[in-house]
């Protein structure tokens, strides 16, 4: 599977992601064409649910750009609900009623500048006990390969033995366009470590 990192160029597109307001940022960004390609990012989290958006090019200089929404996604809503948490506010994400959609480029064929829109919306559901809550976030996902699957319960596993303790929620989502990805919710040892 793919591994997304950040580097200092793309994480400029991200930097003005925030949870309690929505913030819009557009960069241009100079193509191998020498045409400009503007980008735009949004983010919000209430308390009741996540909305992100990315729009630019799929593929730039070399990396995989609109995925890495899905880390901002992953680090913004994690840092959210161990927040919550800690208030006393035990909060899940509502896998049934995500919605994640991709438009453009329809083949993802790399290397490529078209245009895609990447969009995740995750409802958040209030639960009754701390042990019914989660307060970690993670995913995994490709546009290209089909054996998403594999290695699935090895990383699964690996999670468990660093950071989560007791179940993991997972739901994997698939677009139309090609994009696979995992979402896993877990209870992070730092804050339930006491949930088995």
């Amino acid at each position: 599977m793919y591994y997304y990192s950040l580097s200092l160029f793309i994480l400029l597109f991200f930097t003005n992601c925030t949870l309690s307001t929505t913030e819009n940022q557009s960069v241009e960004v100079k193509a191998s064409n020498a045409r400009k390609i503007e980008t735009k990012v949004s983010c919000e989290i209430t308390d009741n649910k996540l909305l992100a958006s990315y729009k630019g090019p799929e593929f730039l200089n070399g990396r995989d750009t609109a995925h890495l929404l899905s880390n901002l996604v992953a680090d913004k809503l994690g840092q959210y609900l161990k927040n919550e948490f800690k208030k006393g506010n035990f909060l899940k994400i509502d896998f049934e009623n995500t919605k994640i959609e991709t438009k453009g480029n329809p083949q993802f064929s790399y290397p490529s500048e078209e245009i895609v829109h990447y969009t995740i919306e995750m409802p958040l559901l209030k639960v009754k006990t701390k042990c019914a809550g989660f307060t970690g976030v993670e995913h995994r996902g490709t546009w290209a390969r089909n054996d998403i699957e594999s290695g699935f319960s090895e990383w699964i596993q690996k999670l468990k033995a660093q950071i989560a303790v007791g179940n993991i929620d997972s739901k994997l989502f698939k677009t139309p366009e090609g994009f696979k990805e995992y979402w896993i919710q877990f209870k992070h040892k730092s804050y339930q470590g006491d949930c088995k």
